[in-house]
């Protein structure tokens, strides 16, 4: 138990201290459509709302 917390805390340790690569190209999302799906039910004698949402994204890359 100790070494399972010892290596959770050396990897928040590793992620908050490691500088941030440049490698990879900047990038920026945009949303094309977002889509909400919603019905309404009776389960057991209790009100239930089934919901579905669907948002499709571009990732637009800059290769420079």
């Amino acid at each position: 138990m100790t070494r399972a917390v010892g290596r959770f805390f050396g990897h928040i340790w590793g992620a908050t201290t490691k500088p941030v690569s440049a490698d990879e190209p900047e990038s920026r999302t945009e949303v094309v459509a977002n889509e909400v799906e919603e019905a309404q039910a009776q389960i057991d004698n209790k009100k239930v709302i089934l919901r579905r949402t669907t948002i499709d994204e571009v990732e637009i890359r800059d290769e420079s």
